[in-house]
């Protein structure tokens, strides 16, 4: 009886492995995407990425350089870690900061974001509130600028990522 128990528990822990192994949260040290982006990066980026829209930077540069940064590294993280808890909460943050961008590539973007959300993680409060954000937005804004990028190589993309924070209020 007890060796039967004991092949029971056994079996149950090898079979619990494998999804364990997949799942989870990410550690702090992994990087993701081409950028090699953590997961406190990717948060930090976003945060970023919303004060300097809040300090007037140009939203092209956000869009075309750090933001893209952060969809390649969710991507990336997703892919392995597709049950951690922070990667909605990452996407719904994400999507707000794109409908800050005040142009019909932001709303796109914001609309593109919420779909993901929604698609992979449906059943979390964020997906809900993703749903939320983007009806409270209403209608894209409207863009007087182009969509073109405003810089010509990766590195002037790149260097976006680095450009100072706006003094705090």
């Amino acid at each position: 009886m007890r060796a039967r128990l004991v092949c029971c528990i056994a079996a149950l822990l090898a079979s619990a492995a494998p999804v364990a192994a997949q799942g989870g949260l990410a550690p702090a040290d992994e990087y993701f995407g081409r950028f090699n982006l953590s997961v406190l990066a990717i948060a930090n980026t976003i945060r970023d990425a919303g004060a300097r829209l809040d300090g007037g930077a140009d939203p092209r540069a956000l869009v075309n350089g750090p933001l893209s940064f952060v969809t390649d590294a969710i991507h990336a993280w997703e892919q392995k870690y597709p049950t951690d808890p922070w990667i909605p909460k990452d996407l719904l943050a994400l999507e707000g900061v794109y409908l800050r961008v005040p142009s019909d590539d932001g709303h796109r973007l914001a609309t593109q974001t919420e779909a993901w959300l929604i698609a992979d993680y449906p059943n979390t409060g964020y997906a809900a509130k993703a749903r939320a954000q983007l009806a409270d937005a209403g209608p894209p804004r409207g863009s007087a600028q182009p969509a073109q990028p405003s810089y010509a190589t990766p590195w002037e993309r790149f260097a976006a990522l680095r450009a100072p924070l706006p003094p705090s209020r």
